[in-house]
């Protein structure tokens, strides 16, 4: 049986960090993915549970699990994957089901409405609406310095899910994470590895890794924002429980949900 990717926990976040499953190429390549690769305000309402992993660009582009970290032969070698974490979310600009994929310092910001609210940020009935505002720097001559780029994550006011999303999450069900982000195997990975020149395999120094994400041509760094407080409406920091009845609740027993019909 293949590995799938891991599930993430919204609770985890409060040790995580910006450091830095690649799935099949004909599963991510029918995938239709949330774009805010350029500077503007984008609005998403999170939906079910989100994914963890880590991808690595240099020397290979693969995708991995905190696991491979003493067998991947480039993780071995230094260089570093960087944490990625990915959920499914309707984009407001066009009411399509998309996938999420972003780094630690926008997915902490939804794990701290949970952590203000005691509420799952992508419940179907306590969800909320988030706007990401992406702001690119330009360098002196003008040109845009995306590996600078930053994202400032706001929580809006609460959305529960409306009949005409239910109806149409349940119709093309929500899209398959664990499989989409299932790590590269092993071998794979070795034999991408073995078909490198020698120099290739020479690790960036330390000092040109920034924030614990190696700045890889043609990659963002993922910025780390302050985050900016919120008014408190209601105060629920603890007794978000286990066994919680939202319909999307994370329940570390019962594995990934990715049929959209278990979820309502």
């Amino acid at each position: 049986m293949a590995t799938l990717a891991e599930k993430g926990n919204w609770d985890d976040f409060s040790n995580e960090g910006t450091d830095a499953p690649k799935g099949s190429e004909q599963e991510r390549a029918k995938t239709l993915y949330m774009d805010i690769s350029k500077a503007g305000k984008y609005t998403v309402r999170p939906v079910g549970p989100h994914i963890k992993c880590r991808k690595i660009f240099k020397p290979y582009r693969a995708t991995l699990s905190d696991a491979d970290k003493d067998t991947d032969p480039a993780w071995k070698a230094g260089f570093y994957p960087q944490k990625r974490f990915a959920i499914n979310v309707i984009d407001r600009a066009d009411s399509k089901l998309k996938v999420l994929e972003k780094g630690a310092s926008v997915f902490k910001q939804f794990a701290n409405y949970k952590t203000v609210f005691g509420k799952n940020p992508s419940d179907a009935k306590d969800g909320v609406d988030f706007l990401i505002t992406v702001s690119i720097p330009k360098l002196p001559n003008g040109q845009l310095n995306k590996l600078k780029t930053e994202y400032a994550v706001t929580h809006l006011k609460e959305t529960p899910l409306t009949e005409d999303e239910i109806k149409m999450i349940k119709a093309q069900k929500l899209w398959p994470l664990p499989e989409i982000y299932k790590p590269t195997s092993l071998e794979k990975r070795i034999e991408m590895w073995n078909a490198l020149p020698d120099a290739a395999k020479m690790a960036p120094k330390k000092e040109d890794v920034e924030n614990g994400e190696a700045s890889v041509a043609g990659t963002k760094t993922e910025a780390k924002p302050e985050p900016k407080p919120s008014p408190v409406v209601e105060e629920k920091t603890t007794n978000a429980p286990a066994d919680s009845k939202d319909l999307f609740a994370e329940n570390e027993d019962d594995g990934e949900k990715t049929d959209s019909a278990e979820l309502f």
